[in-house]
């Protein structure tokens, strides 16, 4: 099983060797693609160091999942039929848009890991959206094992601070997984 803090160290890993695009993109919708919805996304990127497979093309309303070889049904392919998703995963570009509702769905899927990943305008911000949506995952019937597995990670990029920050869901509130400057290294060094 991948934990949240192995996804959130492959997440900066990868941001970090593909900077120059991530920067390019930045503060425009092709962030979005770049992430999800190509063969050569992030996401893809990220499923292939963690040994696992993806699909980002809305799997029934899912940014991307990544699954095993052998979750594959594979006598029903060209298509991607599962039996197992091993990582739900949700982009969100637009804070205030609705992660509410990303954070919803994400509570109905079956999965070991659950992502969401955004950016918020500021640290308030940030803090304000993490109290909302920990009372939204505490209200879960599953949020206890949640709670127990670090089953629910929530990845925020700040563009000011040059800095990811990944937060898993705790019972009493969530807990930084870690911090890290993997951004923007070429602005720094002008």
């Amino acid at each position: 099983m991948i934990t949240a803090k192995e996804f959130y160290l492959t997440w900066c890993d990868t941001i970090q060797h593909r900077n120059d695009e991530v920067e390019q993109n930045w503060s425009n919708t092709k962030l979005t693609s770049l992430v999800i919805k190509n063969e050569n996304s992030i996401v893809v990127d990220i499923s292939e160091r963690l040994g696992l497979l993806c699909f980002n093309g809305d799997f029934h309303n899912i940014d991307s999942v990544f699954y095993r070889e052998e979750d594959l049904i594979q006598e029903y392919s060209p298509g991607c039929y599962l039996t197992d998703i091993r990582i739900a995963f949700e982009h969100e570009n637009d804070f205030y848009s609705g992660l509410f509702q990303e954070v919803s769905h994400l509570l109905l899927i079956n999965c070991d890991l659950k992502v969401v990943v955004s950016y918020p305008p500021s640290e308030k911000a940030e803090f304000s959206m993490l109290e909302k949506l920990h009372s939204i995952i505490s209200s879960s019937r599953i949020s206890q094992h949640l709670a127990d597995t670090d089953g629910f990670l929530f990845i925020m990029g700040h563009e000011e601070a040059n800095i990811w920050k990944g937060w898993v869901y705790k019972s009493d509130n969530w807990e930084l997984v870690a911090e890290a400057n993997t951004i923007f290294s070429s602005k720094e060094q002008n």
